[in-house]
């Protein structure tokens, strides 16, 4: 079991302090790093990502993949293409709660930055206590992950192309 934690802010500057906030609380904690990544939205609309790295390797923590699928819960809910369904509807067909997907799809202004982070051993209630502790009063956003969920997710991940993931400015 994890959970997704979105925190959605208007401020970008909000965001990554935000972000740099949580990876001190994971090493205040000792526990092994979480995905994190602060995804931005610019004025004309565009959606990057900024995930965390490794600093010992210079890789995204979690290879990028979990960074990846957060970043795209923020597109807008795409209709199915002629060859499949569309990328909210195989989201919510691998467990995660279909009114998060919603939120989440419509969360993100232009100029604004949110915060996620996929939680497993740094504990729920840390990160939440910590991101209420911030200025910036986030919208937060949340989702439980059952084993089933999360393995499906995997799956969905296994599908996104390392070239996406090498990208050098993260966009999505």
């Amino acid at each position: 079991m994890s959970d997704l934690i979105l925190a959605v802010y208007g401020s970008q500057t909000a965001a990554f302090v935000a972000g740099e906030s949580l990876a001190a609380l994971q090493q205040e904690a000792g526990v092994e790093p979480e995905d994190i990544v602060v995804v931005t939205r610019s004025a004309s609309g565009r959606v990057t990502l900024n995930q965390s790295i490794d600093l010992a390797t210079g890789q995204p923590l979690g290879g990028g993949r979990w960074a990846a699928m957060i970043g795209m819960l923020f597109l807008d809910e795409r209709k199915p293409t002629g060859r499949g369904q569309g990328l909210a509807e195989q989201l919510r067909s691998a467990g995660l709660d279909a009114d998060f997907v919603h939120h989440a799809s419509l969360a993100l202004t232009r100029d604004g930055a949110a915060v996620g982070i996929h939680v497993r051993l740094l504990g729920v209630d840390r990160v939440l206590n910590r991101l209420h502790a911030l200025k910036g009063n986030p919208r937060i956003l949340h989702a439980r992950l059952d084993a089933e969920t999360e393995e499906a997710l995997h799956d969905l991940q296994a599908q996104i192309p390392q070239s996406v993931l090498n990208q050098p400015d993260g966009l999505i």
